[in-house]
């Protein structure tokens, strides 16, 4: 990145050298799961927790770290230490101290407690940075501490679907359950530290009084003159961040009330949110530009960009777009209808099993069938908004909930039982969170399926 006018120094530095902490970061992370033995006192548990916390706090201060900023990092690094390595002693401390059985149970004095710590660590952080990047201007202080708030509440969010099936799966072979395991953590790495990599790089943004929701064409050059690193750092939040909204409305559309409706689950889905909606228009809006700047029609394969797997094969092709004829703008009426033709057959194919299934083929052939629908509407419409998307997710959330409620209501179907219970129950949060899920990959598809 040596050609920058967008990043600052300090910024520009820590974004380069994070190839560095994401090695460091496996390695620890890997390490401290992998091998902590089941007796918790004993010191290799110790000396694990330790490289643990440290590198919480490495996390948050690598920034300062890289750059030099010791000033910074000495007044952010005792909060960080209290908060990683102290928060269960403290928490212990004023449960037992401060007498408030009569206002407030344990368990909730204990979670504000850490609500307070976080807040403390957040305030601290943002006035760094701003004195660090010179930010100022009207509500400068407010937006830096959402950001760096929303990177608290993404670092604890967790991978925890995934966690949970490999700890109840059986491995053949101790080799076998090494590897897996250190591909879970791998991914647990790559995904904290591209968070990180979007947050500088927002940050930036902060700093050059951008519009977060709709980039400048100065801001999307300069993520195209560096594909490589703007794409494994958007790409990758979106596919982390998205894995995260759809187990959470799993979980909430079989009504698992509690798990992710506390304070801290609340700041940690408003944060995925967030960051997903982000990096989806900011990957939306990237591919356009270089579509322009290319003179190449993306389509389908600019569409796939967010779908693991899939999206190596799509990427490469965007990367290599001088060499790749199925790519050009030449005739686009004709190629756009190409296009989405392939997306039409995918999406058959993938509902493949459940329309052969006899139990799932009428769920199967209507969710294909709106989802095929949805990418042509999107091929062709030619204004995008929220609409589409809470449309779009009512209607798949209804179809997918409907089993739930068609014995008790098998007789006669009654408008207010059925919608208000609907929405009384944590569907409703379920179908908010497809909304938002829809928006960010029909948004892309918006983009790069747009013939202009």
């Amino acid at each position: 990145m040596e050609n920058n006018d967008v990043l600052s120094k300090g910024i520009h530095q820590s974004i380069q050298k994070l190839w560095i902490f994401l090695i460091i970061f496996i390695g620890i992370d890997f390490a401290s799961n992998y091998f902590y033995p089941e007796v918790r006192t004993s010191f290799l548990a110790k000396f694990l927790d330790f490289l643990s916390s440290a590198l919480s706090c490495l996390f948050f201060s690598w920034y300062f770290i890289v750059n030099k900023r010791w000033k910074s990092f000495l007044m952010a690094l005792p909060l960080l230490i209290m908060y990683f390595f102290f928060m269960k002693d403290i928490k212990s401390t004023v449960d037992y101290y401060i007498p408030f059985e009569t206002i407030i149970d344990s368990r909730t004095l204990r979670n504000y407690t850490a609500l307070v710590l976080t807040l403390a660590n957040v305030y601290i952080l943002s006035k760094c940075y701003l004195r660090e990047e010179n930010i100022n201007g009207k509500w400068s202080l407010l937006k830096v501490f959402l950001l760096v708030l929303g990177l608290f509440s993404l670092y604890n969010s967790d991978l925890d679907f995934i966690e949970q099936l490999i700890s109840s799966a059986t491995f053949n072979s101790k080799s076998t359950e090494f590897f897996v395991t250190f591909i879970f953590y791998v991914l647990t790495s790559v995904r904290s530290v591209a968070f990180l990599g979007a947050f500088l790089f927002l940050m930036s943004c902060i700093a050059n009084k951008e519009n977060l929701y709709t980039f400048s064409s100065k801001i999307l050059q300069f993520a195209n003159r560096y594909f490589v690193v703007s794409v494994l750092i958007a790409i990758s939040c979106i596919i982390f961040s998205l894995g995260y909204l759809i187990e959470s409305a799993v979980s909430l559309e079989l009504d698992f009330f509690g798990k992710k409706l506390t304070v801290f689950g609340w700041l940690s889905n408003i944060s995925v949110v967030a960051i997903f909606v982000v990096c989806t228009r900011f990957v939306g809006q990237f591919l356009k530009e270089r579509s322009i700047m290319k003179q190449k029609y993306f389509g389908i394969v600019g569409s796939s960009v967010w779908i693991p797997i899939v999206n190596i094969v799509s990427l490469v092709m965007i990367k290599f777009d001088d060499k790749i004829k199925f790519l050009s703008v030449a005739n686009i009426n004709k190629v756009k209808k190409i296009h989405l033709i392939i997306a039409s057959i995918l999406i058959l194919f993938y509902y493949k099993n459940d329309i052969l299934d006899n139990d799932k083929r009428l769920e199967g052939i209507l969710l294909s069938f709106i989802y095929i629908g949805s990418i042509w509407i999107v091929g062709y419409i030619k204004n995008y908004n929220w609409v589409f998307a809470a449309v779009l997710a009512a209607i798949v959330t209804m179809i997918k909930v409907f089993p739930f409620y068609q014995g008790l209501y098998a007789t006669e179907f009654i408008f207010k039982d059925y919608v208000l219970d609907l929405v009384k129950h944590t569907f409703s949060i379920a179908m908010i969170l497809l909304m938002i899920v829809f928006y960010g990959i029909y948004y892309i598809a918006f983009q790069t399926l747009n013939k202009k």
